[in-house]
């Protein structure tokens, strides 16, 4: 499976002529939600300890509430995974697209692999700037700008630019061999949602802060 980070367009056009499989696709999408939950509750216990005494999640609080973010994790992940489907489906139907959505949808959780990867990295930034702010002396509307301004912040952005590409890629590949596009018009199924992300990300943070 590690060849799909190398070589997506040689890992897909052999995927392509067998069986379509769920194994690896749910993995990757369970450890997805797992990183995420882990993420949040980091982000929310580091934000709470600054505003309020966390005795009350001691033992089974803790526990239920990792539970009920690794539900919500899921529900997420399975919900972006669908989406991307249907819009890389959606927009490869204008090149006259040709494969069952399955199969797109198969290929295309292999490219949240970098993501999961991503997100770690993102969780252990936001930790850090989080546990660095007050809340509790701090006007809430300007949160957001103080998180967004400070520079950890943007080295996580910036990476996480890096690897949304590098899901772009294998992604790709993924909808070039799932629908049986052209190169050129499976870079523009992918490219233009991914750009468009990629553009508000970069506005939002390196522009208007």
């Amino acid at each position: 499976m590690l060849q799909v980070l190398t070589d997506p367009n040689g890992f897909f056009k052999k995927r392509i002529n067998e069986e379509i499989e769920w194994k690896n696709p749910l993995i990757i999408m369970i450890l997805m939600a797992i990183v995420g939950a882990i993420a949040t509750y980091n982000t929310m216990m580091s934000t709470l300890q600054s505003v309020m005494s966390l005795d009350f999640l001691e033992g089974a609080g803790k526990i239920i509430i990792i539970i009920v973010l690794i539900i919500v994790s899921i529900i997420g992940v399975v919900f972006s995974w669908l989406l991307y489907t249907v819009v890389f489906y959606v927009i490869s139907i204008l090149f006259s697209g040709e494969g069952d959505f399955k199969r797109l949808m198969e290929f295309v959780s292999y490219g949240f692999i970098p993501s999961i990867i991503s997100s770690m990295i993102s969780a252990y930034y936001t930790s850090k700037v989080f546990s660095n702010i007050d809340f509790t002396s701090i006007d809430p509307q300007a949160i957001q700008d103080i998180i967004l301004s400070d520079p950890t912040m943007k080295i996580a952005s910036a990476l996480g630019i890096i690897f949304t590409l590098w899901s772009a890629n294998i992604w790709l590949f993924g909808v070039k061999h799932a629908r049986n596009l052209t190169l050129k018009n499976a870079i523009i199924t992918v490219g233009v949602p991914i750009g468009l992300s990629l553009l508000y990300t970069i506005v939002t943070v390196f522009i208007l802060r």
